[in-house]
């Protein structure tokens, strides 16, 4: 797991989230945002990216690169004069200018806040519980009648 700004990027999953909620990507957009966030303040130049997506073809895709990154841009909400995330090198590539924190989310207080909701319903329902049988007790089990007195069994 990755994280910068408010974003996690799960490269096993290829998932980002955005404070926790999924954000869409396509699977070109998710191989540049890897190859970038695998080396953070690095140069990725064109042909890397053109490596990485395009193995096979000898051919200048460079606006299918500019299209991808652009896309990738608009996700991150990375538009404008002054980039947060990537950072364009004209005519050479992209560099990742955001730190790159790496590492387990935040996820272990969401279960110890799911174990303390379940805690408290098993409680309120033992509770629940105790009163219902308290208030049937009687009816449930009856009472034992006092012993006939030996004085009214002679009369």
């Amino acid at each position: 797991m990755k994280t910068f700004g408010s974003f996690e990027f799960d490269a096993r999953r290829r998932t980002l989230r955005s404070a926790g909620q999924p954000l869409r990507l396509s699977g070109q957009a998710l191989d540049v945002l890897c190859l970038l966030l695998d080396r953070p303040g690095e140069l990725v130049t064109r042909e890397d990216i053109e490596r990485a997506l395009w193995p096979d073809r000898h051919v200048n895709v460079d606006h299918s690169v500019d299209v991808i990154v652009s896309r990738l841009r608009a996700v991150l909400d990375d538009r404008g004069p002054r980039p947060r995330y990537i950072e364009t090198v004209p005519r050479r590539g992209y560099r990742f200018i955001e730190p790159v924190a790496e590492g387990e989310t935040r996820r272990p207080r969401h279960w110890g806040r799911r174990l303390a909701t379940y805690a408290a319903i098993a409680l309120l329902a033992a509770m629940l519980a105790i009163i219902f049988v308290r208030t049937r007790y009687d009816k449930l089990v009856p009472r034992e009648r006092p012993p006939a007195s030996s004085t009214a069994s002679h009369r």
